[in-house]
């Protein structure tokens, strides 16, 4: 929860508290773990010990009825990171996309997260759509 909370961009953690947070993201996040569609990806070290995750699935856009695979998360413990776990998640996601037939994958990510964007741009993931705010 921390991560996802520590994310969650300044302005919209403003106008929330903790708990009303929390109370909105777990039951959208249970729903996106139970899926039978969905997979949870996790590494970890040749002793068993964690290193990251990361989440995925099939999914539709509104604007059209084309499926494509979506990586809803990747996180990688804090000692772990820069050392290629995150690629090897992605990797396995795209692997996966591939399986199902999908011609595409795609995720979101904060537009101040540079290590995450670049992460993504180094392992072929590119600009699609633009999200923008104005603050009143």
């Amino acid at each position: 929860m921390q991560t996802v909370w520590d994310d969650l961009p300044q302005a919209e953690r403003a106008h929330v508290d903790r708990t009303t947070f929390e109370s909105h993201f777990r039951p959208r996040a249970a729903k996106v773990l139970e899926s039978p569609e969905n997979e949870v990806y996790v590494a970890e070290d040749p002793d068993g010990r964690f290193l990251g995750y990361t989440i995925l699935g099939p999914a539709t856009s509104m604007l059209s009825p084309v499926t494509f695979g979506f990586v809803y998360d990747v996180w990688v413990s804090p000692g772990a990171r820069r050392q290629g776990v995150a690629t090897a998640l992605l990797n396995h996601a795209i692997a996966w996309c591939r399986r199902q037939g999908l011609a595409s994958v795609k995720l979101e990510v904060g537009a101040r997260n540079v290590a995450a964007r670049g992460l993504y741009a180094s392992t072929g993931f590119s600009e699609e759509r633009v999200s923008m705010e104005k603050e009143l």
